[in-house]
């Protein structure tokens, strides 16, 4: 099974490429049933890629593969082809027994922006957190004078 994850500046034909190349490479496989069932999958997800002219905006996530149908003896044959909402984030390949879905996770990740102000004594400092990312917008220092003359 093939999972695949192309980002949105990536180029298709440079995927079919390194695609070429795992197909070469899968030859090397002693297992003939498994050689063909590689092989088969890397030729069907190629074949599916060469449907599109360029990456489209939010990258593409395919999804190759042999399964097992509802009576548990049958296999067939599915491609997933998938453009995302949101941008994928980096190239992704993984020819294994079972589909990686969790590389649609970030699909499901909560969207909501905050902002944060933070105050004290030393200064200021201006951030915002998405999901369990932050990003500290700006930092500000200042010298206040302390507030006691003498003693403590």
């Amino acid at each position: 099974m093939v999972t695949l994850v192309i980002p949105p500046k990536d180029d298709i034909r440079n995927t079919l490429v390194f695609l070429g190349s795992e197909y070469s490479e899968a030859a090397n496989i002693k297992s003939k049933a498994t050689m063909t069932s590689v092989q088969s999958a890397i030729t069907s997800t190629r074949e599916k890629l060469k449907l599109y002219k360029h990456t489209p905006p939010n990258g593409l996530i395919v999804f190759c593969g042999m399964v097992l149908m509802d009576d548990n003896k049958t296999e067939k044959k599915i491609t997933l082809d998938i453009e995302p909402y949101k941008p994928a984030t980096s190239f992704k390949y993984r020819c294994e027994g079972r589909f990686h879905a969790d590389v649609l996770d970030y699909l499901l990740e909560d969207d909501e922006k905050f902002g944060f102000i933070i105050v004290d004594g030393s200064g200021a400092m201006f951030a915002t957190l998405t999901g369990n990312v932050k990003h500290i917008q700006q930092k500000l220092s200042v010298e206040l004078p302390k507030k006691h003359n003498k003693g403590g």
